[in-house]
């Protein structure tokens, strides 16, 4: 792996870009002017995830206590809000101006992200071949493998109902390690099968299941990667890409029936979008 591929997945700043940013302002917080370096974050100011890039333009310098008042009060519970009631004991209306700029910009983004489907507007969202493309390229994927990648993840999305996967989230994690289709924050599937914290993949997807309706040939269980969900009887099951695509009618039934059982759980938390899954959106439901 080399050194900019690192500095990406570990989320680091390079140390010369770092330094263009405490260079722009002045090594100071751009809110409140604080000086002292040890106190200093640097920040995005559009989240990654909502899009946001990683240039020198997307960046700036924060004190702990601006930084974390800018986090705060970009959340949805402030959206549309005005701050200068919560910090004019605290800041001066120049401060408080500069903080309400940034955050101001994050709450446009995820104004207009909802707007457009729960997807990426800052940045055109990844389409299908290009996250097959990445995901083969980031796991060093032989030809054969990217094949079987591509036929699993059009199964997939083609065997979810419309309805069910325009709720959905799809991501693109890692810098292309992975994918995941999310619903409520429930997982219903991911490719490769890493955990949630990257750790190493022993199966090539994880699919759902109702957990007292697993397929006979998939069983025992405690051969694979096995999750269980805490809000609805059902459970991600490691699979290898061949197995996937052996699923008969009935099985594929079984992981239709999980999603459903997905759609009635309890919502933990919205993740925004960034692969385009249109195509498959459009399918009758």
């Amino acid at each position: 792996m080399d050194k900019e591929t690192r500095y990406i997945e570990r989320g680091i700043i390079k140390p010369e870009l770092k330094k263009a940013i405490f260079t722009r302002y002045s090594n100071k917080c751009y809110v409140c002017n604080y000086s002292v370096k040890a106190a200093l974050r640097i920040h995005h100011i559009v989240p990654v995830s909502f899009g946001g890039k990683n240039g020198i333009d997307n960046f700036v310098l924060l004190c702990s206590n601006c930084h974390t008042l800018a986090h705060f009060y970009s959340s949805k519970r402030y959206q549309n809000k005005k701050i200068a009631g919560h910090l004019k004991t605290h800041l001066g209306d120049e401060a408080i101006g500069r903080l309400d700029g940034l955050i101001l910009k994050v709450q446009d983004a995820r104004k207009r992200i909802m707007e457009h489907g729960n997807q990426w507007t800052l940045r055109k969202p990844y389409t299908v071949n290009e996250v097959v493309e990445r995901i083969s390229k980031r796991n060093k994927f032989s030809d054969n493998q990217r094949r079987l990648l591509s036929q699993v993840i059009e199964e997939v999305l083609q065997r979810m109902p419309a309805s069910i996967l325009r709720e959905c989230s799809c991501r693109l994690l890692r810098d292309g390690k992975y994918m995941s289709i999310n619903l409520k924050n429930h997982l219903l599937f991911r490719t490769p099968a890493y955990g949630d914290f990257g750790e190493k993949p022993q199966f090539d997807c994880l699919l759902t299941f109702p957990k007292d309706r697993i397929p006979p040939n998939l069983k025992p269980i405690e051969s694979r990667d096995v999750f269980f969900f805490r809000y609805f009887d059902c459970v991600n099951l490691g699979l290898s890409y061949v197995e996937t695509l052996k699923l008969n009618e009935n099985e594929w039934s079984l992981f239709e029936e999980a999603c459903q059982m997905a759609q009635s759980a309890r919502k933990t938390r919205d993740w925004i979008s960034n692969i385009d899954i249109t195509e498959f959106t459009k399918q009758t439901s």
